[in-house]
């Protein structure tokens, strides 16, 4: 299989809580601690997540995202595609205006890690 990603990916396991969709002009935030959403691998530009509800193709998400140490960030993501397998969610999506110092700290967390991998 051909390797389409222009940025390397690396596993990361990450809980989300209380994220938000915003799909056709509204906004839904997840209170319910029975909804989870992980994240699975992050790049520089994109981001991979499990959940245990659907999440639109074309919708967006919005959610604080820590990084190790690092103060927590609010990230939106494009939701660019989804399956479903078992009951179990996945979404690959795109960061959407990230600020150069989140930036800075996706870099730095995806170099360290891709050495770890190696």
């Amino acid at each position: 299989m051909i390797e389409r990603r222009k940025f390397e990916r690396v596993k990361m396991d990450c809980e989300i809580l209380y994220p938000t969709i915003i799909y056709n002009n509204e906004n839904k935030t997840f209170f319910d601690e029975n909804i989870k959403l992980h994240v699975c691998d992050v790049s520089e530009t994109g981001i991979c997540l499990k959940s245990n509800f659907f999440i639109p193709k074309d919708s967006f998400l919005s959610f604080y995202f820590r990084i190790e140490d690092n103060i927590p960030f609010k990230v939106l993501v494009k939701i660019i595609w989804t399956k479903c397998e078992n009951g179990e969610y996945t979404a690959g999506s795109e960061f959407i205006a990230l600020k150069s110092e989140e930036m800075l700290i996706l870099r730095n967390f995806v170099e360290k890690h891709k050495k770890m991998e190696e």
